[in-house]
This record gives structure tokens, sequence and C-alpha cells, in this order.
């Protein structure tokens, strides 16, 4: 048998606990667990380059810039900005047309920690010029190859070559 006192206990916590008098406080919603959460975000450029994807928890934007100014910024699958520092060893190879030898861009992490920046001899006027881009991301090497756009899209513009 229950005692009489202790349900009226559990009420009497239950009420203090409320918005309300003598009105049980409503469950707290519990966050979402990470099989709840969105897998993932806009592939919208936020620095005016092109979203990659490496994988499902990992996007990353180049913003390649004809003056030989690069930057390389990571979010994660819903495109919530990360540290740089969490990626290794980031490169771009500059591979112009025509015969030039390739360039290595070695990038480091910037003053306030949210991209990688290198700078490179400029990439003018070389519509087939690619970029290679490297980095270690969980001590696995990544490479893709990117076409060097030589105008950058506007933050929030659809690019064609964004990776669903």
């Amino acid at each position: 048998m229950i005692d009489r006192s202790l349900v009226a206990l559990v009420f009497l916590l239950l009420g203090a606990c409320s918005d309300e008098p003598g009105r049980p406080a409503e469950p707290l919603e519990a966050e979402p667990t990470l099989d709840e959460r969105p897998r993932h975000g806009d592939h919208n450029p936020h620095h005016g380059g092109v979203v990659w994807m490496q994988s499902d928890d990992l996007h990353f934007e180049v913003v390649l810039d004809p003056s030989g100014e690069h930057r390389v910024y990571f979010t994660d699958a819903v495109r919530t900005e990360l540290p740089a520092a969490v990626a290794e060893d980031v490169s771009i190879v500059i591979k112009r047309t025509g015969g030039e030898l390739e360039e290595r861009v070695e990038l480091a992490i910037d003053e306030f920690g949210e991209s990688w920046l290198g700078r490179g001899a400029p990439v003018e006027n070389d519509p087939k010029a690619t970029a290679v881009v490297r980095f270690m991301y969980r001590g696995e090497p990544y490479e893709l190859e990117v076409p060097f756009h030589t105008k950058p899209a506007d933050p929030g513009e659809s690019d064609p070559h964004v990776v669903p």
C-alpha cells in the first residue's frame, strides 16, 4: 500500500515546479539526440567561395582569389562554423594551363582561428586553372581538385559546383 503522505509530497513538489499554482509542471523537452538532428545544412557559401563535402560530418568552403590569397573554412554537417584547427596540414596546389609549373601554397591558421589562409602568385585570365585542396581530418588525408573560380560567388548565392 502506498503511503498517502508520499503521494501528497510528490504532488506538492510537482506543483512547486509549475508556472501555475496547483498545476504540475510540464516535462522539459529533451535536446535532440545526434540521430534526430538534421544531417545536412545548406550548401550556400558563407564566405564567397564554393562549398564541398569531405564526409557527412564535414563541409569545407574554398575561397580562391585571383590576387593569390586563398582561404579554407570548415563547418559541420549543418554548416555550423568549426575552428580551423579541426583540420591539419592544409594546402592548395594551383595548376595553371599553358605548361607552367604547379604552385604549392602552404596555408596557416589565421589570427582568429577561423580559417586557413595562404598567399601565392596571382591567377588571372586562366579559365582552365584548377586548385587541388589537401588536408588531414581525423588522421586521414583528403584531396579534391576544384575549378579555380576567377570571380568568387556572392555569399548566399548558389553555385553549380556545390556538392549536395
